[in-house]
């Protein structure tokens, strides 16, 4: 009884996921989106950790080189 009851049970979960398996790749787009707002993210804070290190003098070219940088690493985030 046991048995049926858990076979049962196995395939009341498994045959949803089984009928729709666009399941599976929404579930890995959602990894994906993910994964490049942290990067984003990630490149969002490395730009402000720069810019806060720029000297006062000298400030323009400095973060001109932190805003360079930035871009760099936000179209890293799209071809990924």
């Amino acid at each position: 009884m046991k048995l049926a009851v858990g076979v049962v049970f196995l395939i009341g979960l498994i045959g949803p996921a089984l009928a729709d398996p666009g399941m599976a790749a929404k579930g890995k787009l959602r990894f994906a989106d993910a994964a490049a707002d942290a990067c984003f993210s990630s490149c969002a804070n490395q730009n402000e950790s720069c810019k806060r290190v720029c000297p006062t003098t000298f400030s323009t070219p400095c973060l001109s080189a932190c805003d360079s940088q930035a871009q760099t690493c936000r179209q890293s985030c799209q071809n990924r």
